[in-house]
């Protein structure tokens, strides 16, 4: 393998996709270079987010060898995000042919049978969740999808289901086609929807605030195309700015507020990816029997963790609550309720400071391992999904 390969993989593992993309990019100059090389390429496209051009990458690779599993995966997810559902499902049925042992492949078929309303969605869901492992769940953290593909995941897993009607309520509100509603329904993540939806918002005040314009010119005694000609000419700001002069009124509303629909509803806030992390113990099974050690560690660690949770709760100071951390990270802790909890809320403070996230779902996953219960816990639930979210956002960002 070249160097250029070995740095952009490494580019690639610690989150720098462009630079990395460019390495990949340079090394197919090289005689040794591989043949799929252009999968590497196609796999960091999708990360960034350009599905078109991962597409285009996958396909030369697959018209050199069919069977190349990694392409068809990466043509599977680009199709999805492009709104080719029937070709995502092609790909992903064609790639359990040659590996019946992908947890993903299965997933990712069963949400667009779900979607299509096919009865064989739980059958491949259940064999989903029988193969299913910590390495399959980290590969799909890279890939976000629309509410349509939230609210099928949600009906096979009998999970909260996404605030699916309010979304297309508000699409509804801007006359789009039906055509284009289910297009964004579909590719678009929640939040770049709800970018999407304050941009049809700022276009509709913009052309609520031409209509009055004209009405208010064709009341003065203009024509459409004299009102067309000023439209040619003048910024709409300089016209509004003329009528509120001529008239001594302002018919203009109020610019439109932001609009932030929630991704669920308000009931199920606690258990949503929304702006906050929740700060509550975690119930585990302790199995020790060594009272004496566990009454001398809560003893000795009570005051730090107590000014951990006050530099929270009270000052909303989460370098202080880290500082605190730090204190009782430099010790070993026997007692397992604490040390369990201790680590959880370690992670939220770093989280909150946008620090170590890999660190931290890696410390997460080792809990779960331990203390499988935690999964049942929905405020874990919740933060652990906003660490993962937080962390591919960090991704993008770099």
């Amino acid at each position: 393998m070249s160097k250029l390969i070995i740095k952009a993989k490494e580019l690639e593992d610690e989150g720098n996709l462009k630079v990395s993309l460019t390495y990949y990019e340079m090394a197919l100059g090289d005689k040794s270079c591989p043949y799929d090389i252009r999968c590497d390429m196609g796999r960091v496209l999708n990360k960034l987010g350009n599905f078109s051009e991962a597409l285009k990458c996958f396909d030369i690779v697959l018209t050199m060898d069919e069977y190349h599993i990694k392409s068809l995966f990466g043509k599977g997810i680009a199709s999805l995000r492009l709104n080719n559902w029937d070709l995502a499902l092609d790909s992903f049925l064609k790639a359990i042919e040659i590996d019946n042992s992908n947890a993903n492949f299965y997933y990712y078929v069963s949400i667009i049978l779900q979607s299509n309303n096919d009865e064989k969605a739980k059958e491949y869901y259940s064999k989903f969740i029988e193969l299913d492992n910590e390495e399959f769940k980290q590969i799909r953290s890279n890939y976000e999808f629309g509410l349509i593909f939230l609210n099928a995941e949600s009906e096979l897993s009998n999970d909260k289901r996404p605030n699916f009607k309010a979304f297309e309520d508000k699409l509804k509100s801007f006359n789009l086609s039906d055509d284009e509603i289910e297009c964004y329904l579909k590719t678009l993540p929640y939040d770049e929807l709800i970018l999407k939806i304050n941009e049809l918002n700022d276009l509709d005040y913009i052309e609520n605030e031409k209509r009055i314009i004209r009405s208010q010119f064709l009341e003065m005694g203009l024509d459409d195309d004299d009102i067309d000609d000023l439209f040619s000419i003048e910024s709409v700001d300089y016209l509004k700015n003329d009528i509120i002069s001529r008239t001594n009124t302002n018919p203009f509303p109020d610019k439109n507020e932001t609009i932030n629909i929630p991704l669920y509803d308000e009931e199920d806030a606690s258990d949503s990816s929304n702006e906050e992390y929740v700060f509550e113990e975690l119930v585990i099974e302790d199995e020790s029997d060594d009272d004496l050690n566990q009454a001398k560690d809560i003893g000795k660690y009570k005051l730090l963790y107590k000014h951990v949770r006050k530099a929270i709760a009270e000052h909303n100071d989460f370098k202080l609550a880290k500082n605190y951390a730090n204190q009782i990270d430099e010790t070993e802790i026997s007692d397992e309720t604490f040390r369990v909890n201790f680590i959880y809320l370690r992670g939220l403070i770093l989280a909150n400071l946008n620090l170590d996230l890999n660190k931290v779902l890696d410390d997460y996953s080792s809990m779960e391992q331990e203390h499988p219960e935690i999964t049942n816990d929905k405020n874990y639930v919740h933060n652990k999904k906003k660490i993962e979210t937080d962390l591919k956002k960090q991704l993008r960002d770099d």
